[in-house]
């Protein structure tokens, strides 16, 4: 869902209203795919999109079970709590909300962390799918704003 979860983050949700935690959360467990890609020297485009598509080929996991996973989520709320209370909440749902709109990429993800059971989705990235998903989210997030 590689959109999905910055339309996630965009949404109104505090006082109908955009929020920086809501929109931090929703995309910071992708940190680590910056990660994945320097440490394997992806920086062509193309390279990108095929790893991204086929990372069993590549023997590459965008998500490390560090950021993409519950432990993960608990562990950069933390923070977060010491700025505001109800950012951290909001933080931590729209962690939580990546994480499962994670759950039916095809990818490899340990999302009980530091546990090792390894969970596996049906749904091929960029697929048809999960592009008509991410259109209707985005109909859904216009529909938020009184754009329609």
């Amino acid at each position: 869902m590689i959109l999905a979860h910055s339309i996630v983050g965009i949404m109104p949700v505090s006082n109908s209203e955009f929020s920086w935690f809501w929109f931090i959360g929703s995309v910071i467990a992708d940190i680590d795919h910056l990660f994945v890609l320097y440490s394997h020297k992806i920086f062509s485009w193309d390279k990108l999109i095929d790893a991204i598509k086929f990372e069993d080929k590549y023997g590459i996991h965008f998500k490390t079970k560090y950021m993409h996973s519950i432990f993960g989520a608990v562990v950069t709320t933390i923070p977060v709590l010491f700025i505001s209370r109800e950012g951290a909440l909001y933080y931590f749902v729209a962690y939580l909300i990546h994480l499962v709109l994670d759950w039916p990429d095809i990818d490899e993800k340990q999302y009980f962390y530091p546990f090792k059971k390894k969970v596996r989705g049906f749904l091929p990235i960029f697929s048809k799918l999960e592009i008509i998903f991410t259109i209707l989210l985005l109909g859904f997030y216009f529909y938020q704003i009184n754009l329609f």
